[in-house]
């Protein structure tokens, strides 16, 4: 069948406004339905401030912060009756009541027809605070707060006094039923009471008793308005089912840093960097990662103000990183700190009437007079000497290790691909350990490795001149050179892992260099990277190749001389008929005796030590110029 058209009465509709309240209470209160939230409650048994997740009705707190936030607002004015308490007692199920000593005005609001406290708690959209040209610096900003907490309630009661009368009134039904039971008397007292008693039908929730979490946020917000409010006395009492009391505590503050000091678990308070001026306060606790903050007397930690001094610490210490050659972001900055702040706004603007985002824009506090606050300075001065920016080195050396890894562990996979290139001459063994990787100083050395291997065993690599020093360098930096990410595809290395014997591609690694000056440089450069991999020397795997420097030939005698302390010995017996060749380095062999060569034991094997890295790290160390011509000088007189 098809759908029935509505009426006209049935898609426009107008509501009652305590209808729309209740059918639309996210545009008031904001959530009806329980929600788990991780904050910050109070730990009586640690008398610190924990964090934990807690499972609340945003909405149901709106309404209580809504009374509490009206005494808080008249505790400020300084027009207020003597007001320095608020007492908060909460009864298991439901009722709160909320007293204060100051008072409002007991007299009759002549344009609506009734006294104040009833115009102020029982009539929608009525405030002290509408008036925008005025510098307001108050809580309260919609007039809708306190009639909210009217609405969500089953009965709501007012007291209040101004120390000529006394006024007494009630509400039922979420406000639909001003009940008959207006009192008027002398009073001689000052004072304002609101008892409410919490409707959970119109609530998203599965209880009609207030649950424990919910208790420990109320507490949480007595606590708040006492550090926002200097000397302002907030106590706080629950009575349960047995009409017990389980606990009644009196918060009072002198100064804020009291407060900071029940978040001394989770920021360091000795290490503080702080400043004040006349609309704002605000302290810095380099190495963790908390806001708290208040606006005009009431906690919101979220929102423009917050933003606005974080975005001039983040750029400061961005600009100072940047000149030390280190590229952050704002955003990694602003995880390294922990803000506590207090915040006087003129006119404030929220995101919704849970005010717990100021959205008044950024660039109204440095154009607006009555709001203009600057981060000092000479105290952005401080943070460029604090510990934040140890803080962010060590992060940055952290996050360049990481991104270092990843691209080794990239590496890694990639190792041991087969390598086609015109410097590698591969062998055909299918056997690693009996293969053998010579590795010969350049491509003079090309004819005699191809003419004198065994093909079968022994493959070369032909590198590129003098090799890259990479002692200090990270492994992508040496993986750009060339040579040295040949050998480690050749070999199979992996960088950060044992690379075991059975696992390489080659048994053997020979290093073949001339025995000049030239060549003993490019073995050890060799060495200083094979020092990497400090495993190829336990598994007895680095050697060097000792090729003969003189050879003495008579008829079909030869004699090989590797040194030339040992050719001086026999140089007058080989002045009687002997030729004598000198090899000058490994491209003077010719292709009989570069294969004797290759085919000869004659290895230098290499062990890794202690003395072995002193040795390197002297050789090829960066700084030490002058101690290396000590040693050059040392050994020249020798």
């Amino acid at each position: 069948m098809a759908p029935r058209k509505k009426k006209i009465e049935e898609i426009y509709k107008e509501m009652d406004e305590i209808t729309h309240v209740l059918s639309r209470p996210g545009m008031y209160v904001g959530s009806i339905k329980d929600e788990t939230r991780q904050m910050f409650i109070y730990d009586s048994d640690e008398s610190m401030m924990t964090m934990k997740d807690v499972h609340y009705s945003p909405a149901m707190l709106k309404v209580f912060d809504e009374i509490l936030s009206n005494s808080c607002d008249e505790y400020r004015r300084d027009t207020n009756l003597g007001l320095t308490r608020i007492d908060v007692t909460v009864k298991y199920d439901g009722t709160i009541i909320i007293k204060d000593n100051g008072g409002m005005p007991i007299i009759m609001h002549k344009q609506a027809k009734c006294y104040v406290p009833e115009f102020v708690f029982g009539r929608l959209r009525t405030s002290s605070n509408y008036n925008d040209d005025e510098d307001r610096q108050l809580i309260g900003t919609n007039g809708v707060g306190s009639v909210l907490a009217n609405i969500f309630s089953s009965n709501f009661i007012v007291d209040s006094a101004d120390g000529k009368n006394s006024f007494h009134r009630s509400w039922s039904d979420n406000m639909r039923k001003l009940n008959d039971d207006l009192v008027i008397k002398k009073c001689k007292d000052h004072y304002t009471q609101t008892t409410l008693k919490i409707d959970f039908s119109k609530f998203d929730v599965d209880y009609t008793e207030l649950p424990e979490d919910f208790i420990a946020v109320l507490e949480k917000r007595c606590i708040d308005a006492a550090a926002a409010n200097p000397k302002l006395k907030v106590s706080f009492k629950y009575i349960n089912k047995n009409n017990k009391e389980l606990f009644n505590k009196t918060w009072v503050f002198n100064k804020f840093e009291q407060y900071i000091e029940l978040y001394s678990d989770f920021i360091d308070t000795s290490a503080k960097l702080t400043f004040e001026n006349e609309l704002v306060r605000a302290w810095i606790f380099p190495g963790s990662n908390i806001n708290v903050g208040f606006v005009d007397g009431a906690e919101c930690s979220r929102g423009t103000h917050m933003n606005a001094i974080r975005l001039r610490i983040n750029k400061t210490v961005q600009d100072l990183l940047e000149k030390k050659k280190m590229n952050v972001t704002l955003h990694n900055v602003d995880n390294k700190y922990s803000l506590f702040c207090e915040c006087t706004v003129s006119n404030p603007a929220y995101d919704s009437q849970t005010k717990e985002c100021l959205t008044t824009p950024i660039d109204k506090f440095s154009k607006d007079e009555n709001i203009r606050f600057e981060v000092p300075e000479q105290f952005l001065k401080k943070v460029e000497k604090s510990e934040i920016i140890d803080i962010m080195k060590d992060w940055y050396s952290q996050k360049q290790n990481a991104e270092e890894q990843a691209k080794i562990r990239k590496m890694n996979r990639e190792s041991g691909k087969l390598l086609r290139n015109d410097k590698f001459i591969n062998c055909t063994s299918k056997k690693p350990s009996e293969k053998q990787l010579w590795i010969f100083e350049g491509d003079s050395a090309a004819s005699g490795l191809r003419s004198g291997r065994n093909s079968m065993t022994q493959a070369g690599y032909l590198t590129r001149g003098v090799p890259l020093n990479i002692l200090g360098l990270k492994p992508s930096e040496i993986m750009k050179n060339q040579v040295f990410n040949d050998i480690i595809k050749i070999i199979g290395l992996k960088f950060g892992e044992y690379n075991k014997k059975a696992d390489l591609k080659f048994g053997k690694i020979v290093i073949s260099t001339d025995m000049d000056y030239d060549g003993h440089k490019i073995a050890a450069l060799l060495m200083v990277f094979f020092n990497l991999f400090p495993e190829l020397f336990e598994q007895k795997m680095i050697c060097r190749i000792i090729s003969p420097i003189i050879i003495a030939t008579k008829g079909k005698q030869k004699k090989k001389y590797f040194s030339l302390e040992e050719y001086k010995k026999d140089e007058k017996k080989l002045s009687n008929g002997w030729a004598i060749k000198y090899v000058k380095g490994l491209g003077g062999l010719n292709a009989s005796e570069f294969k004797e060569m290759m085919a000869s034991n004659n290895f230098q094997y290499f062990t890794k030590d202690d003395l072995a890295d002193m040795m390197l790290n002297k050789w090829f160390g960066k700084g030490l110029a002058s101690t290396r011509k000590d040693m050059l000088k040392e050994e020249v007189e020798n």
